[in-house]
């Protein structure tokens, strides 16, 4: 490292400690509006609902903004570790679902050419004959079983029960690892309380929609300073693929366990029985982003219920057997799509302001916007300087834009996510679609419609009747109406491709069969 690169880190380090203390005191800030006594004294509800919508503000910010700045803070990129563990051996178990055939030859040809002996097996859970063939031609493995019970939780259950390796190697189909992946992730096994090794997750389909960008950035704060920091504090989280587990580990837990996030399930089981974890922050496998919005919405679906699912049942009986430092990172990790409630509030409390609000609660709003402002501008700043030191050289640029247009537009995915797990609804468990011509059907974003109808509706009622003064109050209404139209012209624009998409491959069919 030479004495530029020295001297800019320690600049970015201090630089990120500015800010985060400023965020603090921006969030003091922020705390302070909710002691106004006049908030709990306009209605008998009033106390009640202030004190619960307090509780709920004091929570997230707590966790999810002091929470992750904590992470930022004690982050650190270790050496990686290549000692090499002799007499260890080896199972690598990649999961398919009806995937496209030569994704699959792909992934599994890269598994097998990884350097350091191993075996690799096939789980397919789709039982196509093709698929056989396929891995024998290879030379890998294939396993399947008679039904699809607890999905790929199940999926690997089974596998297990066939196989003998002394550590499990698990990847998605769609993650090609490097041929020197288990050279640089097996040598933290040496230490023998170590039950899983989980290498980051990163993404080659750059540049393939703008969906795929998007999400792709919305990754690299989590996988970066966010899953550093938490490896530095001994709470390193499985992450469904890239992951190396110990089968002693595995089986003093009953296996990998059931549920649509099985990966986060199974991690806070393995550190609840005492296993420790590590974190490989390098890019030695990476996959694919959802390319299309309806992938992107099915996936978002399937992880925020199952990660909710866990936040109101496994979390709180594990509680107890969790260091602190694993408490802190399983909450981070777990309250991150609250955002979807959080958007949700404050969108719904702009719009009744606008348009039912009176004099007093107009003043209210205003001075609550006035608060938390400053504490809005602190953690995007922190977030980005954050993300700017620990991101990895090879992954993509630090503007989140993107990011923050596709999850905030998100928002009625977590909130439905949200009282799911409240109410204990259940969600089937769907793999993540890779096709990149699907077509998400308009019904899926009336919510966001509907949001910016009642936003334009409530602007303009308070300009034209109300009050034509500019005020942070229409900033902040336009600001979210902003965000959400730019997600739907995306998605206006990645249908007119879609169509065409499919019209294209009709005219061609019809050509080739003369008619259709």
């Amino acid at each position: 490292m030479d004495q530029d690169t020295t001297t800019q880190d320690l600049l970015l380090t201090w630089a990120l400690r500015l800010a985060i203390g400023a965020g603090v005191f921006a969030f003091g800030f922020y705390l302070s509006w909710w002691f106004d006594i006049r908030l709990y004294q306009r209605h008998p509800w009033s106390a009640l609902f202030f004190l619960l919508l307090f509780v709920c503000a004091i929570t997230y910010g707590g966790v999810q903004l002091l929470g992750n700045w904590y992470l930022y803070l004690v982050a650190r990129r270790s050496a990686i570790n290549k000692v090499d563990l002799p007499g260890v051996s080896i199972d690598v178990l990649v999961t398919a679902y009806n995937e496209p055939y030569s994704m699959i030859e792909k992934t599994l040809k890269a598994a097998c050419a990884m350097n350091r002996e191993h075996t690799t097996w096939l789980l397919d859970d789709y039982q196509d004959p093709k698929l056989a063939k396929l891995a024998e031609t290879i030379g890998a493995g294939y396993l399947t079983r008679p039904d699809r019970t607890n999905a790929k939780a199940g999926n690997l259950n089974a596998a297990l029960r066939r196989t003998t390796g002394d550590i499990v190697v698990i990847f998605d189909v769609d993650h090609v690892p490097a041929v020197d992946f288990l050279e640089c992730s097996l040598g933290y096994f040496n230490d023998p309380k170590i039950g899983f090794v989980q290498v980051m997750l990163t993404f080659a389909n750059i540049k393939e929609s703008w969906v795929a960008d998007a999400a792709i950035e919305t990754s690299l704060e989590f996988y970066n300073p966010t899953s550093l920091g938490a490896y530095s504090i001994g709470g390193a989280t499985l992450m469904g693929s890239n992951a190396l587990i110990r089968r002693s580990a595995l089986d003093s837990i009953g296996g990998y366990q059931p549920g649509l996030a099985e990966d986060l399930a199974t991690s806070i089981n393995l550190h609840a029985a005492g296993w420790k974890s590590a974190y490989v922050a390098e890019p030695l496998a990476p996959g694919l982003a959802p390319p299309t919005f309806t992938a992107w919405y099915i996936q978002q679906m399937k992880w925020a219920r199952g990660v909710f699912e866990l936040l109101v049942s496994g979390y709180p009986k594990l509680f107890s057997r969790l260091t602190w430092g694993q408490k802190l990172s399983y909450a981070v990790r777990m309250t991150k799509y609250w955002i979807g409630p959080v958007v949700a509030a404050h969108m719904f409390a702009t719009i009744a302001i606008l348009i039912f609000g009176d004099a007093a609660s107009r003043a209210a709003f205003h001075t609550y916007l006035i608060h938390i402002t400053p504490l809005v501008a602190c953690d995007a700043v922190i977030r980005y300087l954050g993300l700017y030191k620990w991101r990895h050289d090879t992954l993509p640029s630090t503007s989140l834009l993107r990011a923050v247009t596709l999850v905030y537009a998100t928002w009625p995915i977590y909130l439905s996510a949200w009282l799911m797990a409240l109410f204990r609804i259940d969600k089937s468990f769907q793999p993540t679609p890779k096709s990149k011509h699907l077509r998400l059907h308009p019904l899926w974003l009336a919510p966001q419609f509907f949001a910016i109808l009642l936003l334009l509706i409530g602007l303009l009622y308070t300009v034209l009747v109300k009050d034509h003064r500019p005020s942070i109050l229409l900033i902040f209404a336009i600001l979210q109406g902003v965000l959400q139209l730019s997600f739907l012209i995306q998605w206006m624009s990645a249908d007119i491709i879609a169509r065409r998409t499919e019209q294209a491959k009709i005219a061609v069919l019809t050509d080739d069969n003369g008619d259709f």
